[in-house]
């Protein structure tokens, strides 16, 4: 956690990748299960990956819910990512303990998810001033330039993916580690934690 805010990287496939994130202190690890991404992975292959004490996250797109259960316990993974149609009974059956459930518009009720995940072509902007309910990320193509601007639509953590990366599927260390100095370094930061003390006191 960097000042409080929750940094993942997603997309990874090799070891090395995951070692630097670990080294600089990245809470969320990701891990790809879709055959047309150039960062698809197989549950073997994420199972001999070592990520300490990061929590190892699986993006499922198409896939059912005995799919995603069984790749979850191959993998070794904490948390499925549903970034597709995946009904509220597939949440429920995998526990809303270990769901991020990626939204592509504010939910008008809360969903069966431990976090929310704002990505593409959602703009997160427009969470600015809006009250969401849930702990969430935003997503996005964040790198060191923009990251400070997500940050101060108040989200729980950052995902990182193509923008810290040299191709597809290859993490910059150097980069992973701009971005958490920008946030460590962000006014915005201290703008989120003097609004959930505000509401926190009101409550």
């Amino acid at each position: 956690m960097t000042n409080g805010v929750l940094v993942k990287v997603c997309g990874i496939t090799r070891g090395c990748d995951a070692e630097a994130c670990q080294a600089l202190g990245v809470d969320f690890c990701g891990f790809v299960f879709h055959p047309q991404s150039p960062r698809n992975m197989t549950a073997a292959a994420v199972a001999d990956i070592g990520t300490g004490g990061m929590r190892r996250v699986g993006v499922f797109t198409t896939h059912d819910t005995d799919e995603i259960r069984r790749t979850m316990e191959a993998a070794r993974l904490d948390y499925a990512q549903l970034h597709a149609n995946q009904d509220e009974a597939c949440a429920e059956a995998i526990g809303a303990g270990r769901v991020i459930r990626v939204c592509f518009a504010v939910p008008e009720s809360p969903r069966c998810a431990a976090f929310l995940l704002f990505d593409k072509p959602f703009d997160w902007r427009t969470l600015r001033g809006r009250v969401v309910g849930q702990p969430f990320f935003v997503a996005g193509g964040l790198d060191a330039r923009n990251v400070r601007e997500a940050l101060r639509v108040s989200p729980t953590g950052v995902d990182l993916n193509s923008g810290v990366e040299s191709a597809p599927g290859r993490k910059d260390a150097s980069r992973i580690e701009e971005v958490l100095n920008a946030i460590s370094s962000s006014r915005a930061v201290s703008q989120i934690f003097s609004r959930r003390d505000a509401e926190a006191q009101r409550q």
